[in-house]
């Protein structure tokens, strides 16, 4: 059976991915926690590719739609089934089912991580997967060719293998608390005025294009929207603010996001004593800099697959895993 036959979809509280094992790939901005029609986008995606075979991880069982993880998975899970003939799902543990039981729902949550980093095991022995979003961070310790992570987002909190910080969504006021500006500091206001994507826009790190979620004041992701936005931190207008002193604490938003992916990093690297970082997501350029801050060799999924791939990896990785798995 063909590698286009083949597709793999990570349904997320914000974005539904999907990519064929042969590399067509698309995501869609798809907050769960709306009332959005997640049956109709799948039918939108059995339409466009007419796949044979279905692999499916998900992510987005923590959304407020839901009271609990069980009855998101069961949900997500139940909108799946409604449009594919038994897909196979991917639990925590690298296995496949064709139906997720009520009482096993747990193995299936959050466990788009647990896609890539079978598929990067395969190609690379020993070395951090790193897979940083729109809105966390997965870092996946691989050693003698198996991920070596735990199994829950609980633990893996503790054990530094997710950050919860992203390229996009992330608040910034849980970024920094002070920033410093002409040598004095100034604390931030807790509220949500901004977002990493207005750091990383004004940084030139994305595009408008990335910039794919809603902005916190619901006007547009054009540059001077995100000065306003970050000045709005600090409780000022642009002008009051300055572009200079603006631009000066979107540096320190990266600084920050960078400091604690690369402590994570060091962290894994002596845990389990690797020297390497494989990087995907959007937000690849924070995974480079934090390597190369704690001298960790990196290497982009996006110079061997393309940044498309790179944006929804688990989705391709689940579609090629279910394609070596079931070719038969």
């Amino acid at each position: 059976m063909a590698l286009s036959d083949t597709i793999g979809i990570d349904i997320g509280g914000a974005n539904t991915k999907v990519a064929s094992a042969s590399g067509q790939a698309r995501s869609v901005y798809l907050p769960l926690w709306r009332d959005n029609d997640l049956t109709g986008e799948l039918r939108r995606i059995r339409n466009e590719y007419k796949p044979k075979r279905v692999g499916v991880v998900i992510t987005g069982e923590l959304t407020d739609a839901f009271t609990s993880k069980k009855e998101g998975i069961c949900s997500i899970a139940s909108s799946v089934d409604s449009v594919f003939a038994r897909p196979y799902y991917l639990n925590v543990h690298g296995q496949f089912t064709r139906q997720i039981a009520e009482s096993e729902a747990s193995l299936y949550a959050a466990s788009n991580w647990a896609a890539s980093a079978a598929f990067v095991s395969r190609r690379v022995s020993n070395c951090i997967f790193v897979d940083l979003g729109s809105t966390t961070c997965d870092v996946i310790p691989i050693r003698d060719g198996k991920p070596a992570a735990t199994t829950t987002d609980f633990e893996r909190l503790r054990e530094c293998e997710l950050i919860y910080t992203g390229a996009l969504r992330t608040n910034i006021a849980t970024i920094l608390r002070l920033v410093t500006l002409n040598e004095k500091k100034y604390r931030l206001a807790s509220e949500l005025f901004a977002i990493a994507a207005d750091a990383h826009r004004v940084l030139g790190n994305i595009s408008a294009e990335d910039y794919a979620c809603d902005t916190p004041d619901g006007q547009p992701r054009d540059l001077e929207h995100c000065y306003r936005r970050i000045a709005r931190i600090l409780l000022c207008d642009v002008d009051e603010l300055g572009h200079k002193n603006a631009h000066d604490v979107v540096q320190q938003v990266e600084r920050a996001q960078v400091d604690e992916l690369a402590q994570a990093l060091a962290f894994q690297a002596r845990k389990h004593d690797v020297n390497a970082v494989v990087g995907a997501g959007l937000g690849e350029f924070l995974i480079a800099k934090a390597a190369s801050k704690v001298k960790l060799e990196c290497s982009l999924l996006s110079q061997q697959y393309g940044k498309t791939l790179s944006k929804v990896f688990p989705a391709f990785a689940v579609a090629n895993l279910v394609h070596d798995a079931f070719q038969q």
